[in-house]
C-alpha cells in the first residue's frame, strides 16, 4: 500500500467503527503527519480521496469533518408500529411498503405494543441486522422515559431514522406527524358551529398525540369561554388494554349519571367504548349524546352510528416516511433533519347531531 492509501485506510476504519461518527471532526494534518510519519502532501492525498468518496468534507478555517459513515446497504429497512395488524397501522406499513419495495428494499415488520423495553430490544436487533434506516412510531411515556438515545446512537451510525405519527419534543430527529392540536381544535370547532356548549372528553393519558389533540380541544373551548365539566374529562391510563379501557368507563358513568350533549374521544377505539356505554344506560347516539373521534379508521366506517372523525390520511403519511427516509439514506449526515406536519380534516358521519 502507498502511503496515503495506509492512512486513508485508517481513517475508513475509524469512520466504520464509530470512532469517527457524522459530523466529528477527524483528527488535524499535524496529528497524522506525527501519527503516521509521512508528507504532508500525503495527508492531503488520502483526504482529498476521501472527499471524492463522500465519506468526509473540508470546511474552510475549521478542518476536515465526517458526514457519512461508512456501511454497506444491506437493502433492508426496519418498521417498528405499535400495532401491526389492526387500527391505522396496516395502512401506514401499506404506504411505507410500496414506496420501500418499489425501490427494491425489503421490511421488516416489528410491532412495540406501546412497550418500551420491547421497542428498546427490537431497536438492538435491528442495528445488530444492519438494516439501512428504521422507521418508528416511538413509544413515549409521560414525556420522559424513551429511547430516543438509542435512536441518537443509530443515527449517528449512519442508520437514519424517521418518527412517523408521532416525536419527541426534546429531540432532533426527521418526522411525518399529524397536526393533533390543530385537530382537537377541529372537533371542538365542529361541534360549536352545531350548537354544543357542554362537552366531554375522553382521551389517554400517556400518548403525546392523544395530549396534543385534547390541548387543541381545550385550546377552542378556553377561547369561546366555556366552562368544561371536570366530571367528563376522562383521561384513560394505557394504550393496549381495551378491557382496562372500558372499565375506567363504565366507572365513569357510575359517578356522573348527568351527560354532556357532545363527547369528543381521542381516537375511534374509545368512541366504540364509550357508545357501548352509552347503550348500556338507555341512551342513544346522537339523540342523547352526540360524539365524535378522531383516526377515521375503519372502525369509524362500520360503526353504528357511524363516526363523525378527523381523518388521519394514514397510508400517505407512510409514504412520505418512507421517502424522507430514503433521502437520509442517500445522505447521513445526521444534520439534515425533515420535519413534516399532516393537516387533518373532519369527515362527517351519523355520531353528532345540531343543537340548533
Amino acid at each position: 500500500m502507498k502511503k496515503y492509501q495506509i492512512v486513508m485506510s485508517w481513517l475508513l476504519k475509524k469512520i466504520e467503527n464509530g470512532s469517527i461518527t457524522p459530523g466529528e471532526k477527524l483528527p488535524s494534518e499535524s496529528q497524522l503527519i506525527e501519527r503516521f510519519n509521512v508528507s504532508r502532501n500525503a495527508i492531503r492525498q488520502a483526504i482529498n480521496e476521501l472527499i471524492k468518496q463522500g465519506f468526509v468534507e473540508s470546511r474552510q478555517g475549521q478542518g476536515t469533518f465526517c458526514i457519512r459513515q461508512t456501511r454497506q446497504k444491506t437493502m433492508v429497512v426496519g418498521i417498528i408500529c405499535l400495532r401491526v395488524t389492526s387500527y391505522i397501522f396496516p395502512q401506514i406499513i401499506e404506504g411505507c411498503n410500496r414506496t420501500l419495495h418499489s425501490k427494491g428494499y425489503h421490511l421488516l415488520f416489528n410491532e412495540s405494543r406501546y412497550d418500551l423495553a420491547a421497542e428498546s430490544q427490537i431497536l438492538h436487533s435491528l442495528r445488530q441486522q444492519g438494516v439501512d434506516g428504521i422507521i418508528i412510531t416511538p413509544v413515549q411515556y409521560d414525556g420522559k422515559a424513551t429511547n430516543s438515545k438509542i435512536l441518537t446512537e443509530l443515527e449517528k451510525q449512519g442508520i437514519p431514522v424517521v418518527l412517523l405519527d408521532n416525536e419527541y419534543p426534546d429531540y432532533s430527529f426527521s418526522s411525518v406527524v399529524l397536526d393533533d392540536v390543530g385537530a382537537g381544535m377541529k372537533a371542538a370547532e365542529f361541534l360549536w358551529k352545531r350548537g354544543h356548549r357542554d362537552i366531554g372528553m375522553l382521551y389517554s393519558l400517556n400518548y403525546r398525540p392523544k395530549i396534543l389533540r385534547y390541548n387543541g380541544v381545550m385550546q377552542f373551548l378556553q377561547s369561546k369561554n366555556i366552562t368544561v365539566n371536570k366530571d367528563w374529562l376522562i383521561g384513560i391510563e394505557g394504550q393496549f388494554s381495551a378491557a382496562h379501557t372500558y372499565r375506567q368507563v363504565r366507572t365513569h358513568f357510575k359517578k356522573h349519571a348527568k351527560i354532556p350533549t357532545a363527547m369528543i374521544c381521542s381516537s375511534d377505539d374509545e368512541a366504540i367504548m364509550f357508545i357501548h356505554q352509552v347503550r348500556k344506560h338507555g341512551l342513544k347516539v346522537p339523540d342523547d349524546v352526540s360524539v365524535i373521534s378522531f383516526d377515521n379508521s375503519n372502525v369509524a366506517q362500520v360503526s353504528h352510528p357511524r363516526l363523525t372523525s378527523l381523518n388521519h390520511p394514514s397510508e400517505y403519511m407512510g409514504k412520505l416516511a418512507a421517502d424522507l427516509l430514503l433521502q437520509r439514506i442517500n445522505n447521513t449526515n445526521p444534520s439534515l433533519q425533515n420535519h413534516t406536519v399532516i393537516e387533518s380534516a373532519v369527515i362527517e358521519r351519523d355520531s353528532v347531531r345540531s343543537l340548533i
